[in-house]
């Protein structure tokens, strides 16, 4: 038995998960990646150019599946949420990941983006006008106190402290960044499919994103190894992984498969070892396990709508 035939048998969730999971790896690959592209000692690519060269790459891509899949063209009014979900998801949070990892690791990464799915959570509470319990609130606030207590155990020096702080008040914009895209996306997602609307956001950015990849355009000999980490972050971080991860979440429930995000952090240690060489040290997996606990725990709190 082929295996399509095996996966059109199986549920509906069953499915969910299995995609739900194919794009949180995918995801999941996406520090290694940039650390790749921007070259061990640094000496690669931009961070700019890997920010707006992506962009413009799965601009593109996304301006082809639009126009051979006919898609009709949205109403003027949601563009601007086109605009605020850009800013956040191709532009804030590849920038600031990238200008972070200029400073520090994919696998420090790892532990920092590992608050996303709470931040995430913080700011639809406030966005959608759902009012949270105060447990909710609790793992939120502890959430930030290990975010900063792990930044200064991890420092060995006052002058490391420095710059691992900068660092990570780099990867938090980015968060953040990333958060804001989520967030203002899916409502938009009601109106129409979430494949879609990531399409939509990267082929109207896509002439902004253009011009300025061509101005950060390298002008020095780039390794292949840097090429290949920004193609990986261009096809699949941008925009590949969103069709999987989207849909993952339509089939399966946003609620049940987006537990899945909680692996995202250990997956990105792997990769950062795999392909980057990287060392994975002990007070980044007891953060990160409790981070995820953290995260856990937060969603069965109570989150109600006003």
């Amino acid at each position: 038995m082929s295996i399509k035939k095996k996966f059109s048998k199986i549920s509906n969730e069953s499915k969910g998960f299995i995609l739900g999971f194919i794009g949180i790896l995918i995801f999941s690959v996406t520090s290694a990646v940039t650390k790749l592209a921007l070259g061990i000692s640094n000496d690669q690519l931009s961070p700019q150019f890997i920010t707006f060269g992506r962009a413009a790459l799965a601009g593109i891509l996304s301006l082809i599946y639009l126009i051979i899949f006919k898609k009709k063209i949205p109403k003027l009014k949601y563009f601007i949420n086109f605009s605020i979900i850009a800013l956040g998801v191709s532009v804030g949070f590849p920038l600031f990941l990238a200008l972070g990892l200029v400073h520090s690791t994919s696998i420090h990464s790892g532990v920092i983006l590992a608050f996303l799915p709470l931040v995430t959570a913080i700011i639809a509470s406030f966005y959608f006008k759902h009012k949270a319990s105060i447990g909710f609130w609790i793992c939120a606030v502890v959430g930030c106190l290990l975010i900063v207590i792990y930044t200064i155990l991890h420092a060995q020096s006052i002058k490391e402290a420095t710059t691992v702080s900068y660092a990570d008040l780099l990867f938090f914009i980015a968060v953040i960044s990333a958060s804001v895209g989520y967030n203002v996306g899916a409502k938009l997602t009601k109106i129409m499919s979430s494949i879609d609307v990531i399409s939509w956001v990267l082929a109207s950015a896509m002439p902004f994103h253009l011009m300025l990849a061509i101005y950060y355009f390298p002008k020095n000999e780039i390794h292949i190894s840097a090429w290949l980490g920004f193609l990986y972050a261009s096809l699949f971080s941008q925009w590949i992984g969103f069709f999987a991860w989207y849909k993952g979440l339509e089939m399966g429930g946003a609620v049940r498969v987006s537990q899945i995000q909680l692996l995202m952090p250990f997956l990105t240690f792997a990769f950062s070892i795999i392909l980057l060489g990287e060392t994975l040290d002990f007070l980044s997996v007891v953060f990160s396990l409790a981070i995820v606990s953290l995260i856990y725990f937060s969603r069965k709190m109570t989150v109600v709508k006003e």
